[in-house]
């Protein structure tokens, strides 16, 4: 099968209010995370949970958004901008074959992976990566 990536362009439909109608990102994630933790986000698009993740995690925490492609993470940037949470938000280009998360070994606490493990070129790899670097 080949790999597929989600176009770039519907970042904007996916980060939509629309889709708040049918998920609610703070319903997801909130049980999960807590202030001063590091979050993982790969795959964040334009920021659907990203901008929640980064509220949850608070002042002392933050939200690692990796991404392959510049211009969801330039969508991305720009929301956190404007919901004033850039200090609690690092967004990542990463390649294809590679999360490239080796500094924040023992650090990660948790990792948000909705509906992104099918788009990835090699899914045991994430996995094992992710494993790696994950805090206790």
């Amino acid at each position: 099968m080949a790999h597929r990536v989600c176009p770039w362009w519907l970042g904007y439909f996916l980060a939509s209010p629309l889709r708040r109608l049918m998920l609610e990102p703070g319903k997801v994630v909130q049980p999960f995370v807590r202030e001063g933790m590091t979050v993982l986000e790969p795959g964040p698009g334009m920021g659907f949970f990203t901008l929640e993740l980064a509220r949850l995690v608070g002042a002392s925490g933050r939200v690692v958004a990796l991404d392959i492609q510049p211009k969801m993470l330039a969508g991305l940037k720009r929301r956190v901008a404007k919901a004033g949470l850039l200090t609690r938000v690092e967004a990542r280009l990463v390649s294809p074959g590679s999360l490239g998360i080796t500094d924040l070994k023992g650090s990660l606490d948790f990792t948000l992976a909705f509906a992104v493990v099918h788009e990835l070129p090699d899914a045991s790899r994430f996995f094992t990566e992710v494993a790696q670097v994950s805090a206790g």
